[in-house]
């Protein structure tokens, strides 16, 4: 398998930037990639898993109505449901894709 295909892949159904570290060894270059999805997925992560901790012991306890306009009047309250998480997951996944379409395009191409 050609090592553009196999970054491609790497990079695709992994985690970005991994192609180019791992099959390409262009670490500096799979760190572009990763980085910006790493602390993006941190991010999401670090907000949603107290928030959903939090709805869901409301739910079962009795003190949160199971309705989806309240659950959602909630989710925006945290700060969780604005412009925020929103951007966030759009450089998220423009990095995925960036990550697989360069290191096809990276592998394909003479290395210097």
């Amino acid at each position: 398998m050609k090592p553009s295909v196999k970054a491609a892949l790497w990079s695709g159904l992994v985690f970005p930037g991994l192609g180019h570290m791992l099959a390409l060894r262009r670490p500096l270059r799979g760190c572009l990639f990763l980085l910006p999805t790493a602390l993006g997925w941190a991010y999401l992560l670090g907000g949603l898993l107290p928030l959903v901790n939090t709805l869901s012991e409301q739910l079962v306890n009795g003190t949160l109505a199971p309705d989806p306009d309240q659950l959602a009047q909630r989710v925006a309250e945290s700060g969780m449901g604005g412009a925020g998480p929103g951007v966030v997951l759009l450089v998220c996944t423009v990095c995925w894709i960036g990550s697989v379409v360069d290191s096809f395009l990276a592998g394909a191409a003479p290395r210097p």
